[in-house]
């Protein structure tokens, strides 16, 4: 469900808002049609997009402000009032600059807000940062990640990580690794820096090599696969929440489906319960998937 359009944010390595343009918020009415027409057709999970979903900036029906966090109240309190078929609420993507104690609160609060968020830092240099006009240092973003984990103990957290930005360094790079160490992401988009004509980070000097860049983003993701499958399995014997979401591909008796952390789980368990919401005791870790017995 898209609740706005464009970016404000003007990232040096990024053309959304040159293409898109700036932020555009939709009416929360129009919101609200659009999630019950989904409910009609018994969806059973939706996502909230926006290029910065906190920055939404909406009006309701008498013309006052709606902020995100009042938006996602209303779509909770919604979604109970009609008794929707809709049991999960997701939303991407989340601008740490902008994730305020509101948006965590009701994400604490409401159950049909998945423990899921993803936070792109990024970097992990405070120089790399700046460059990248991202708005918020290294440290505030760790202070952010402590203040989420304190209000929502069973949050996943998830995240973007660009390495070979113009001008990078030895140093900053290893700022990149201690903070992935330091966060414990359970998965992360990762890629090296593609210049975008047209943006300033195009021209910026210091330029690095595209072998450097392969170089660094492998030892990035060989330690992100560690972190990964060391938090995954923390997460093993415990009974949760699974959406059936499809036919296994590797074996026709089970059913994949997915946690509100955004897990994958495998489990027994008939065709016929594919859309619905099962309970799964999680016995083990298969590479990023979760096995589960069915209950």
């Amino acid at each position: 469900v898209p609740i706005m359009h464009g970016c404000d944010n003007f990232c040096t390595y990024c053309i959304v808002p040159h293409v898109r343009g700036r932020e555009c918020s939709r009416p929360v009415a129009q919101i609200m049609q659009e999630i019950d027409a989904l409910s009609s057709f018994g969806v059973r999970e939706i996502t909230l997009l926006g290029q910065n979903v906190n920055s939404y900036r909406g009006t309701d029906e008498n013309g006052g402000a709606v902020f995100f966090a009042d938006l996602l109240g209303r779509i909770a309190a919604h979604l109970r009032e009609t008794k929707s078929s809709i049991g999960w609420t997701r939303f991407l993507s989340s601008h740490p600059k902008d994730l305020s104690d509101e948006v965590i609160a009701v994400i604490a609060r409401e159950p049909v807000l998945c423990r899921h968020i993803h936070l792109p830092v990024q970097h992990g240099s405070n120089e790399v940062l700046r460059r990248m006009n991202r708005r918020y240092t290294r440290e505030q973003y760790l202070s952010l990640v402590d203040k989420i984990r304190r209000a929502i103990p069973d949050v996943s957290l998830t995240t973007d990580i660009m390495l070979g930005f113009p001008g990078e360094s030895d140093d900053d790079f290893r700022q990149t690794i201690d903070l992935m160490k330091t966060v414990r992401y359970e998965t992360a988009f990762m890629y090296y820096y593609n210049l975008r004509s047209g943006t300033p980070a195009a021209t910026m000097p210091d330029q690095i090599p595209v072998a450097l860049k392969k170089e660094r983003l492998q030892e990035v993701i060989d330690l992100q696969l560690k972190i990964t499958a060391e938090e995954m399995r923390k997460r093993t014997g415990r009974t949760v929440q699974v959406l059936a979401e499809s036919v296994s591909r590797d074996n026709q008796a089970e059913l994949l489906g997915k946690t509100e952390q955004d897990e994958r789980v495998a489990f027994a368990a008939p065709k016929n319960l594919i859309g619905k919401f099962v309970t799964v005791h999680i016995d083990a870790l298969s590479g990023n998937t979760f096995r589960g017995t069915m209950l």
